[in-house]
């Protein structure tokens, strides 16, 4: 009663608020019906942002009213039935990302050769292929469409890939913070930029190793969709920025053109009758199902693994994979009669280790119930996330995707100069020689340093045995496996860490084919978590308990959010981020 009351106030405070008007205009927006489609179809498609693994949640304004993008399996998805519905002619998108992953790049560069096997056309515009992060995979995801498009004042700024870690050591120092703690083993470089001044032998060998791996399986993809030579795209990239008739010349687009023309000639090519439709609007077009029967669960595990339940408000993003709520999603489609597999896409650089374990053995006791299990692979599932993976049948991952970094580490702060500098004196008192070993107030004693090894010690033991028994690798194989190696996916199919290459499409053919279901019989895919529509999601926002968004001043909380932006600093970052409760706070 007390949530409803609370929330029945709110909405009285919400649309108080918004205004009389406002609140005409947020049901008139919950209610309204969806454009005509026209006779002939061309999909428009906006990926100046790409879809992401899970929708995700608005602030608090009408775009929380709005219809959220497609996720990215739901991209694939209405790529699929496009291919298959004669209204659909073409597909035209807008590119621009500034951070596309490789593997999501690789999804969609999928969906798209299978649309034009269809005998679709793909066209793809760009203002320009910026320097920057997002160049290279920018410029990847293009070559997957039949025609390459360019504004006149843009630039081919594709200048391969950068990786760059900031060192925080020195900084630290400085403000008379120390870092104390443990890793094993030489590769699990992650906490090296609290504890280091500048890579370490094995970090720059891993590193560059990855990015050459990315580098060349791109170079040779754009290679074949552009019919020139790898050497010659290389050296084209060497030789960026280009400008657009540069790039016109050395065959990397093939016209240049604002998109206003752009949208002029895909009408054309497309014929009478014909206009872009958005794809948001095509997917509201028809939402039938394929009859009850077989369904395939999809369930969707992203971001860094907690233990516990994630916050309540529909505000929080997904950064966090909270493990409770995660295994609720598996366990409910493992008792679903017509769940006839499961295909677990995870998209996760680790976390919690202890966490990470409860998630496996939520997909272990899933398998055991008889259904096939199927891992797909995002961007990245390394460390806790490969770690949760194991129990699959099978492993599919993308060439582009991250994996591997079998390790665990523990580091902690140690602010007391800093607080002797500010002059501030803490007084402790404990009840055992160990009370204080998660303390930034105190160094480690011997004794709590040789305790922190021998955790160490064990969680790698146990990470590397499951390894080993799951994957079925020999103690020499999977040494060149683990010690905090991060592999792409094409390596890490080459070290025996994954089964198959290819993407979320993939791994559904795998569960119909394991599950004994016919490859062309069309089945129904069950998400999990389910999305929301657009009032549902206002209402959840309303009526969370009356709680407003958490606000969380831990130092685990400011740790987290660190190192999800300096994620965005290299992909190295993203691929390694398994940590060891419950030492320290910093890094729980």
């Amino acid at each position: 009663m007390r949530r409803i009351v609370v929330g029945l106030l709110a909405v009285i405070g919400f649309f108080t608020l918004l205004g009389v008007g406002g609140a005409v205009l947020v049901f008139s927006m919950a209610g309204q019906g969806r454009p005509t489609p026209p006779e002939r179809i061309v999909l428009e498609v906006d990926w100046r942002q790409l879809p992401q693994e899970i929708a995700t949640g608005g602030g608090l304004d009408l775009t929380l009213l709005a219809p959220q993008k497609p996720t990215l399996s739901q991209t694939v998805a209405l790529l699929q039935r496009a291919a298959k519905d004669p209204r659909v002619v073409g597909l035209i998108a807008t590119l621009g990302d500034d951070s596309p992953g490789f593997a999501s790049v690789q999804e969609l560069r999928d969906a798209i050769a299978a649309f034009r096997a269809a005998g679709k056309f793909a066209i793809a515009h760009t203002e320009s292929f910026d320097e920057g992060r997002g160049g290279l995979q920018n410029y990847y995801l293009a070559t997957a469409f039949e025609k390459v498009w360019l504004q006149p004042s843009g630039d081919f700024g594709v200048v391969g890939l950068a990786a760059q870690v900031p060192f925080l050591k020195g900084a630290l120092d400085k403000l008379g913070v120390r870092t104390e703690g443990g890793r094993r083993m030489e590769y699990k470089t992650a906490p090296d930029s609290f504890t280091q001044a500048g890579m370490s032998a094995p970090f720059r060998e891993n590193m560059q190793q990855l990015l050459d791996g990315l580098h060349e399986l791109v170079s040779a993809d754009i290679a074949k969709a552009r019919n020139i030579s790898a050497a010659d795209v290389r050296s084209l990239i060497d030789r960026a920025p280009l400008s657009a008739q540069e790039a016109l010349q050395a065959k990397l687009v093939d016209k240049i053109l604002y998109r206003d023309e752009a949208r002029v000639e895909v009408l054309l090519q497309a014929g009478e009758r014909a206009d872009v439709f958005p794809i948001e609007d095509y997917a509201a077009l028809d939402k039938s199902e394929p009859p009850a029967g077989d369904t395939i669960a999809l369930i969707v595990a992203t971001g860094t693994i907690v233990s516990g339940d994630p916050d309540d408000s529909p505000l929080q993003g997904d950064s966090v994979l909270a493990v409770d709520r995660t295994v609720q999603l598996i366990e409910a489609a493992a008792r679903d009669g017509d769940v006839k597999a499961l295909v677990v896409r995870i998209d996760s650089p680790g976390g919690s280790y202890v966490a990470s374990d409860t998630l496996r053995r939520a997909l272990e006791r899933a398998k055991a119930s008889g259904r096939p299990l199927i891992v797909s692979v995002g961007d990245v599932a390394a460390s806790g996330g490969y770690f949760a993976a194991l129990p699959a049948d099978v492993i599919v991952a993308q060439p582009g995707s991250i994996t591997g970094s079998i390790g665990v580490f523990s580091i902690k702060p140690v602010v007391t100069d800093l607080l002797d500098t500010l002059g501030i004196k803490v007084e402790t008192l404990t009840t055992g020689p160990n009370a204080t070993m998660s303390s930034p107030l105190h160094t480690f004693t011997p004794q709590q340093q040789a305790l922190l090894d021998r955790q160490l010690d064990r969680i790698y033991s146990d990470f590397t045995a499951k390894v080993s028994a799951a994957r079925k690798l020999d103690p020499t194989r999977l040494d060149g496996a683990a010690r905090g190696r991060v592999f792409t996916g094409a390596q890490a199919k080459a070290a025996g860490l994954i089964d198959e290459i290819g993407g979320l499409s993939r791994a559904i053919a795998l569960a119909k084919t394991k599950a004994g279901i016919d490859a062309d019989r069309d089945v129904r895919i069950r998400r999990y978590p389910v999305e929301k529509e657009p009032l549902e999601r206002l209402l959840d926002l309303v009526f969370s308990g009356g709680k407003p968004p958490r606000v969380t001043t831990s130092a685990n909380a400011t740790a987290r959010a660190l190192t999800q932006q300096l994620g965005a600093l290299g992909l190295y970052w993203r691929a390694d981020a398994m940590r060891l409760p419950p030492l320290p706070p910093l890094w729980r």
